[in-house]
């Protein structure tokens, strides 16, 4: 079956779309269920019928039709230095290039409920991760290294927690200064009583990057995210969670800091359709040069969200006059016997905490720099694996200087 039987894209006004041959350039065997090939020609059909914008707030000015489709690096990255509870490195589970086997039919359980864009990484991936925890059991921390050598890559990163099991995942991207189009897409399940604790730390350097998440909790399962945005020159996050199982709780923190043009556009998307949901989303930005930093989050209870719990809050510090930042949050209440609430700030570094810092005998810069990176940690609290503080300590007094 030969996949440039699909038509050719119609652009819509304003954005590029890449012609099939720069997606798909390899052929696939076939399965056990639906063959690969008619699973990614379905895919790559669904993202031409689909919105093909990246957000209200982003734009993307590269031409990626022309790029070379390339596979990610993953490699596993050693957490004992900074967590003595982590285990030795693992081998990393990639999925085949091929896309055949087990791996492949997981692919296709898992990419469900998400974007256009998702689509193209349904569509045209070569590798990626296929992380599963069988039932009942606790794994130590995994540490995972992702490095973009620039150009197109399409990276999925499939998560499959099973009943009752604990995870803990850590992971890295370092980006790269050549010209490139990264769409991450992270899907998966957290099945009934399972725990997942998740970090994200990101250091995109020159090269664009989509990433979004999706997780679907079954019932009393808990997810903890923390992510940390260090860099970038654009970006695009989005981040769903479907809570429809009593019980289901999801926490999730963002440590954001943005300078010279960098391009931060990040998106919450919570859906609690069930009771004694618990849903606390925190963020916490620090924008400088002529950066700009975009937070959209909305909270949705439905009328079966009842006794559930509801937090959003958003808070913005712009440290020069070229910075741009933009704070959205919303709930959107449709159930009774709820609490919920939500917050947002957006200003720029207290002149009296200033005052206060420099008549015990700091310098201004220093002062300055105290005051940005004690407002950064201050969520550190939540971090959900104790590396975290260990790791972004560092990272911060380097970035904020």
């Amino acid at each position: 079956m030969s996949l440039s039987a699909v038509p050719a894209p119609r652009p819509r006004r304003g954005e590029v779309v890449p012609s099939l041959e720069t997606l798909l350039t390899i052929e696939t065997g076939s399965s056990d269920n639906v063959s690969p090939t008619v699973f990614r020609k379905k895919a790559y059909e669904r993202f031409l019928a689909g919105d093909h914008s990246f957000g209200r707030y982003s734009r993307l000015k590269l031409d990626w039709t022309g790029l070379t489709p390339k596979a990610s690096r993953f490699e596993p990255l050693d957490v004992r230095p900074w967590d003595a509870d982590a285990g030795s490195p693992v081998e990393l589970p990639s999925l085949a290039e091929t896309g055949s086997g087990e791996a492949f039919q997981m692919a296709q359980s898992r990419f469900h409920l998400i974007s256009p864009w998702d689509q193209v990484v349904a569509a045209g991936w070569r590798d990626g991760l296929s992380l599963r925890w069988p039932a009942g059991q606790s794994a130590k921390p995994m540490g995972i290294q992702v490095t973009s050598p620039g150009g197109l890559i399409l990276e999925p990163i499939l998560m499959d927690v099973e009943p009752g099991a604990e995870a803990s995942v850590f992971i890295r991207w370092d980006g790269s200064d050549n010209p490139g189009l990264h769409l991450t897409s992270l899907q998966g399940r957290v099945a009934q009583g399972a725990r997942l604790k998740l970090v994200l730390l990101h250091q995109g350097l020159g090269s664009h990057h989509r990433i979004s998440s999706s997780l679907e909790l079954g019932r009393d399962a808990s997810v903890e995210v923390f992510c940390a945005w260090l860099g970038g020159k654009w970006t695009v996050a989005r981040f769903g969670a479907e809570l429809s199982q009593p019980g289901a709780s999801w926490r999730e923190t963002h440590l954001i800091s943005t300078a010279g043009r960098e391009h931060l556009d990040l998106d919450s998307q919570v859906r609690m359709a069930a009771k004694h949901t618990h849903s606390d989303i925190q963020v916490k930005t620090v924008a400088d040069g002529d950066s700009r930093a975009i937070f959209t989050g909305n909270l949705l209870m439905e009328s079966e969200a009842v006794q559930s719990e509801a937090y959003l809050s958003d808070h913005v510090l712009l440290l020069s006059k070229g910075t741009r930042a933009d704070s959205i949050p919303g709930l959107e209440i449709k159930a009774a016997d709820v609490k919920a609430s939500h917050a947002a700030s957006v200003g720029q570094v207290d002149e009296e905490q200033m005052f206060y810092l420099e008549s015990r005998g700091l310098a201004t810069a220093e002062a300055r720099r105290l005051i940005v990176v004690v407002f950064l940690e201050s969520l550190l609290e939540r971090a959900p694996l104790p590396l975290v503080q260990e790791i972004l300590h560092p990272l911060l007094e380097s970035k904020v200087s």
